[in-house]
């Protein structure tokens, strides 16, 4: 038997109203681009595991003094990390928003360090950082929301 909504006789579809407000769009910005910033990773992980002549001699040897298996392995658990809280966003669940914001921590260092060498883009990543992490802190919780879950 399916539930009704009250006074209209037609069955209940769905969410009646929301209080979401537009920052949803930014937190699952942010999800997404955590899962595409996974799968890349992933897939250097797994190029570096399959093929290490595609990458051996080339800048990833030279930046961090790691063998290919090494680096490989980390590219393959942050790849696999981001993808899984990326996923856990979009859910809006309260770990996934803890662990975005350490990921985002993390992301800021990492581009307010080569800020020297790509200024543009290391500062247009702070301000997405910003951006993200403000809406995923202050409105995460209207994700779940938005789906029903309080």
């Amino acid at each position: 038997m399916t539930e009704s909504v009250p006074g209209r006789g037609e069955p209940y579809a769905g969410i009646e109203r929301s209080t979401a407000t537009a920052w949803v769009g930014w937190v699952l910005l942010g999800a997404i681009m955590l899962v595409l910033l996974g799968a890349v990773h992933l897939g250097t992980g797994l190029v570096a595991l399959v093929r290490p002549e595609v990458l051996a001699g080339g800048r990833a040897d030279l930046l961090v003094p790691l063998s290919l298996d090494a680096l490989a392995g980390f590219h393959l658990v942050l790849g696999a990390t981001a993808v899984v809280v990326g996923v856990g966003l979009v859910r809006g669940y309260r770990w996934a928003r803890l662990s975005a914001l350490l990921l985002a921590g993390a992301a800021a260092m990492v581009n307010f360090a080569f800020i020297a060498v790509h200024p543009v883009w290391s500062v247009t990543a702070l301000v997405m950082i910003a951006v993200v992490s403000y809406a995923v802190s202050a409105h995460g919780a209207e994700v779940a929301g938005a789906y029903g879950d309080t």
